[in-house]
């Protein structure tokens, strides 16, 4: 009688379900960042702040450095809500670096994998969107 018992009672077992929100990064340090929409202002801005941090006066061209400051910009951009707080859209360097003295050097890393992630997924699934209508071939 008491399998009997033990089986209805693990029938009905509600069993708890977090809703994870997609946007949503959680660092290892348990740091909670959640991801900016992305709207077309924030490229505007975004672009405006890579302009004004790429400007050379002796001609070398792009270094190292001009592409790890644009993956700082771009993470900086990409940041809505910093353990619920919101943030405003660094519009000067100053403020991308502001806004990064809120991390420690490796939560920003850690940030930046995680963002990067997020982009390789997008892309792999536009690749397959472009292979599964015949876009892709088109290109090639």
């Amino acid at each position: 009688m008491a399998n009997i018992e033990k089986m209805i009672v693990e029938e009905n077992k509600i069993t708890e379900t977090e809703v994870k929100n997609p946007n949503e990064i959680v660092l290892s340090t348990g740091k909670k960042v959640i991801k900016r929409e992305r709207r077309g202002q924030h490229h505007i801005v975004e672009s405006r702040l890579l302009s004004a941090c790429s400007i050379k006066g002796d001609g070398t061209g792009v270094t190292v450095g001009d592409l790890i400051l644009a993956s700082d910009i771009k993470t900086a951009v990409a940041i809505g809500e910093i353990d619920g707080t919101k943030q405003k859209i660094p519009a000067s360097l100053s403020e991308v670096y502001e806004l990064a003295g809120e991390f420690t050097y490796e939560e920003w890393e850690e940030l930046k994998i995680e963002l990067q992630k997020d982009k390789k997924e997008i892309e792999e699934k536009a690749k397959n969107l472009q292979a599964s209508t015949g876009l892709g071939s088109e290109l090639m």
